[in-house]
């Protein structure tokens, strides 16, 4: 035994996973064995690679170590997330439930969708006289919202009716709110009824009607199904369809339990679906129904104010990741100054990401779609109400250094962190599953994906302005600092110094007779000579200096202040050695480098060319007893 099931779910169904998860963790906890959710926001409106790349976390678990899984099917938009799920886990043999809708070769527990809506149209019609009734579509060929359908139809055909007209909708209250508007902008008479595939839609219509000076049920009766607690909140509170969701969870638990004693066996088991009057549709409230909308209202500010706390949290980290420079940074200037976390997800939540998502550039990153790597970095992590920062873990583990309590039972929640085609990682809470029952979860997961591929476009922003700083300031020939480098970052090196109360000294280096090299033998020697002279002046200089081509044949460097008394030795060793240096190369012509250097205190005001002007008067009488010497040695040689 593993101790551990595993629940896939789409995460809008909030109040149905609500229900159901709460009863899979009571019976759980009896048995001392840890539930694992994983759920996607794949979504009609989403974008294609959105919804694509968030399957990729159905890859993250291994079959092999649950000892059965809970599909919550009828959540799913689309067939891919259904497919994925069984690819994975029912193909490796797992004890798999279905929960409302029947999959192949898998045992399935659900609720009846026909009767209820058959007792809700029986209602409408008899009760109430109902003759015009429009019927809202949830996504079209979702099998539950055409038994629904279906029902409604036979009621009205048993009654010598039939529909008035029917919206195409998606389960959401958003597109219901525009058909109503669009239905009623048009100047079309108002139906008796409207009946709604699901609860969400009930409310968008609701809203569209309000706008347009309507009331419910006085102008109109309203119903829905599902009955969600959105529902059973507002005025007026609706009549709906009842699934028995508080016991669904509890039901599922044991039915998974049964099918892992008996693994060859399959079976469906239904239960039925009720229908519950209300004010939407002329008839009274229950006493229970009025004082959860009564609590709602009183507990509304506080609800708001938590919402709200999400909104400020991603807000503060807004600016201060937009100067991040690396993945540590996430912590160090996004988490560590804000002043609180986000108090839904608890005392325990980590984000998994990938190591290389702030590593490689955008052609270069994997456009991966399956698994996870297997070494992943916590780019941050809240344990026990404490704050952690950058390290790494083995994604196999799915929480960070998870392990079974011997008789405890705790939830674990995994939500994929993408934008678009870039898989991000995913975010893992553990025991605080509220956010996943309010959609606050699916907010947060969006604001995070934004913000993490936000920093990670900054950071790339900056290596590549870097990078062209670089270049901007680098002098091809010898990979010195240009003169725009010098005048820069040699002389900010010396600024430095300067306020550290530290001397500077500053060499300077220009090669001889560069022109005749350049005129006699050719400027591929010239440019021969003048990367040697580089080469050979760092080579022989201290390590710490910083070295930049001021000029054509001129180079300077800057550095910590030798002893005084060590000075001159330290010049004259450098230009011996790259004499020596030069001398071994055995070239066609004279290569030297003739050197000078000032001290830089640190209470002077000078700008870098007085500096070098210094340097200069003092390497020109070195250059002068350079020239007599040559032009010595070439008489001497002509004379014999």
């Amino acid at each position: 035994m593993n101790n551990r099931i595993a629940v896939f779910t789409n995460g809008f169904s909030n109040e149905y996973i609500e229900h159901v998860v709460t009863g899979l963790q009571n019976k759980a906890a009896e048995d001392g064995v840890d539930v694992f959710i994983f759920v996607t926001y794949c979504s009609a409106n989403e974008n294609e690679l959105q919804n694509k790349c968030q399957l990729n976390l159905f890859h993250l678990p291994d079959p092999d170590t649950f000892d059965g899984a809970v599909m919550l099917t009828n959540t799913y938009n689309f067939s891919d997330e259904q497919e994925r799920v069984c690819a994975r886990f029912q193909r490796a043999g797992v004890p798999m439930l279905s929960l409302e809708v029947e999959v192949p070769n898998m045992s399935c527990v659900k609720t009846e969708n026909y009767k209820g809506i058959r007792d809700l149209a029986t209602h409408l019609v008899e009760h109430h006289n109902a003759k015009k009734i429009i019927f809202v579509n949830g996504i079209e060929g979702n099998v539950e919202n055409s038994i629904r359908r279906q029902a409604l139809i036979d009621v009205l055909e048993e009654h010598g009716l039939e529909l008035y007209t029917e919206f195409k909708c998606d389960f959401g209250f958003y597109t219901a709110y525009l058909q109503m508007n669009w239905f009623l902008s048009d100047g079309k008479e108002l139906p008796d009824a409207i009946v709604c595939a699901n609860d969400n839609m009930a409310l968008g219509i609701n809203s569209s009607l309000c706008e347009h000076g309507y009331s419910v049920p006085e102008d109109v009766l309203l119903t829905g199904f599902d009955m969600i607690s959105d529902g059973q909140y507002t005025f007026p509170i609706l009549s709906t369809v009842s699934r028995g969701w508080d016991k669904l969870g509890e039901i599922a638990y044991e039915k998974l339990k049964y099918q892992r004693e008996h693994p060859d066996e399959r079976f469906v088991e239904e239960y039925q679906s009720h229908f519950i009057p209300s004010e939407s549709c002329g008839c009274p409230a229950s006493e229970v129904s009025q004082q959860m909308r009564h609590d709602m209202i009183r507990n509304s500010y506080f609800e708001n104010l938590q919402k709200s706390i999400i909104d400020i949290f991603f807000q503060r980290m807004q600016i201060p990741l937009s100067m991040a420079e690396n993945k540590a940074d996430f912590y160090e200037k996004g988490i560590k100054n804000n002043t609180r976390d986000i108090p839904q997800l608890g005392q325990n939540y980590c984000l998994c990401t990938e190591p290389e998502f702030f590593e490689l550039d955008d052609e270069e990153y994997p456009a991966r779609i399956r698994g996870y790597s297997s070494n992943m970095d916590i780019l941050y992590e809240l344990r026990e109400g404490q704050q952690y920062s950058l390290r790494q873990f083995d994604s196999k583990e799915l929480y960070p250094d998870y392990v079974h309590e011997e008789g405890k039972s705790n939830l674990y929640i995994f939500a994929p962190m993408n934008y678009l085609n870039f898989i991000i990682g995913y975010i893992a809470i553990k025991n605080s599953p509220k956010l996943l029952f309010n959609l606050d979860l699916g907010v947060v997961v969006k604001n995070m994906n934004v913000q993490l591929f936000s920093m990670r476009r900054h950071i790339f922003s900056e290596r590549r302005n870097q990078e062209l700083k670089k270049i901007y300031m680098t002098d091809a020939l010898t990979g010195m600092y240009n003169r725009t480098g010098c005048e820069n970052v040699l002389y900010d090196y010396i600024t430095s110094r300067k306020e550290q109360k530290l001397k500077s000294i500053l060499v300077f280096a220009d090669i001889d007779r560069m022109k005749t090299i350049n005129d006699m033998h050719g400027h591929l020697n010239g440019d021969f000579a003048i990367k040697a002279t580089a080469e050979s002046f760092k080579a022989h200089s201290p390590k710490e200096w910083l070295f930049g081509r001021y000029g054509g044949d001129e180079f300077i460097a800057v550095g910590p202040c030798p002893e005084s008394d060590t000075i001159e030795d330290l010049i004259r060793q450098i230009s011996e050695s790259m004499s020596n240096e030069f001398k071994s190369l055995n070239l066609s012509f004279i290569l030297h480098a003739s050197i000078g250097y000032t001290i830089i205190e640190p209470d002077e005001d000078a700008g870098i060319d007085d500096y070098i002007e210094r340097a200069d008067i003092y390497m020109y009488n070195e250059k002068e007893k350079y020239h007599k010497y040559i032009d010595s040695a070439v008489q001497q040689s002509q004379d014999s």
